[in-house]
């Protein structure tokens, strides 16, 4: 009878540690990756619920620097250091990062005290990149004859860790995604090829235009159809009224 018991006790104390550590997996937040750019601004938007009547509330960077406290119906105070003069606080617990530098990526942390002393984290992950710049596209003809015009486009930019992506006449190429696009064209009287370059906090867009037979403009040269159409328009109005006038 004792052997059962304590079995019925061991038992029971494996369950309440287990339903422990299922509430304690259930409140555990995720942490929220966010991208900006230099001199640019992000908002850090946490999906913690915090307590109408907490104690307090800390923002933390890299683990130890202390760069925000908010005490219960106090204002915030914002330790001196590199956020010292970059944050805004709302009252929906959102935290406001301006004025980015690279230096500022790393990984910021909201610590929420209750009443009851209990802490609960939520974290962010912040990645700061340079903008893109504005990249130009070249070309390499590297045949010119039956016909055909084989080129190799290049998609030039002064920067690092970006990535690539084509498209034609404003239609993706689904697997272009390097720095250069071998062509061949034939039948085609003109054509458009544009390069997106991107980081996951912006992108910028390159731009080259065909023209058969084998011609190659960063400029669109070609007269926009409604351009032309306003232009014959304009042309018959004239020659209409200079017919009247020459009746009259």
């Amino acid at each position: 009878m004792l052997g059962k018991m304590v079995a019925a006790v061991q038992t029971f104390a494996c369950l309440v540690v287990l339903s422990s550590l299922q509430a304690y997996e259930a409140t555990v937040v995720p942490r929220s990756q966010v991208n900006g750019i230099v001199r640019g601004t992000v908002y850090l938007n946490p999906i913690l619920s915090v307590p109408e009547n907490y104690q307090q509330i800390i923002w933390r960077f890299n683990k130890s620097q202390k760069i925000l406290t908010k005490k219960w119906n106090q204002p915030e105070s914002y330790p001196s250091g590199s956020f010292h003069t970059k944050l805004r606080y709302y009252e929906n617990h959102t935290l406001e990062i301006n004025h980015l530098q690279k230096q500022d990526s790393g990984t910021f942390r909201m610590e929420v005290e209750d009443n009851l002393s209990k802490k609960t984290n939520e974290l962010f992950r912040l990645d700061v990149y340079e903008p893109v710049p504005k990249p130009r596209v070249n070309f390499t003809i590297r045949a010119n004859e039956d016909g055909w015009c084989n080129v190799t486009l290049a998609c030039i930019v002064d920067a690092t860790q970006v990535t690539y992506h084509w498209r034609k006449n404003e239609k993706d190429l689904v697997g272009k995604n390097s720095s250069t696009l071998d062509v061949a064209l034939k039948s085609e009287s003109d054509a458009s090829y544009k390069c997106i370059v991107s980081n996951p906090a912006s992108e910028e867009t390159g731009f080259i235009y065909y023209r058969s037979p084998c011609t190659w403009n960063e400029k669109n040269s070609a007269v926009p159809l409604s351009l032309a159409r306003k232009t014959a328009d304009s042309i018959l109005a004239f020659g209409f009224l200079l017919l009247v006038h020459n009746w009259i």
